[in-house]
């Protein structure tokens, strides 16, 4: 830092003071800190607002792709099971889940009766 007076008795030049880091007056720094943060402030919040636009964006991508997946499987069931592919779908389980019912009230050995005589057959094949 440089003191007020040089050695020849001259003041110093305020350039010379400003390019040594030294601000010209006490408050000047204050006010570049306040306007620095300031503009550090409004650029987070435009960072902010193109971030939640971009989400915004990703949602109604991520809703429509949904949505046109949800479609085609629909359409791909009526297709393989026709008109009522629900109604049949239910039939099925519904089916499933008595046959299920039935082979667990069939005792072990008469399930197993038929199982000897063909691996005999598959055997000689």
């Amino acid at each position: 830092m440089q003191s007020s007076i040089n050695r020849d008795g001259r003041l110093p030049d305020p350039d010379e003071l400003i390019a040594e880091g030294e601000p010209p007056f006490a408050d000047a720094a204050v006010v570049s800190t306040r306007e620095k943060v300031d503009e550090d402030l409004s650029d987070l919040q435009q960072e902010l607002r193109l971030l939640k636009a971009r989400i915004g964006m990703l949602r109604e991508d991520a809703e429509a792709a949904l949505k046109a997946k949800a479609t085609s499987v629909d359409a791909n069931a009526h297709l393989q099971l026709g008109s009522y592919p629900w109604a049949k779908l239910a039939a099925a389980i519904c089916a499933t889940f008595i046959a299920t019912r039935l082979v667990r009230n069939v005792p072990l050995g008469v399930m197993l009766a038929g199982f000897p005589g063909y691996h005999s057959e598959a055997r000689w094949r």
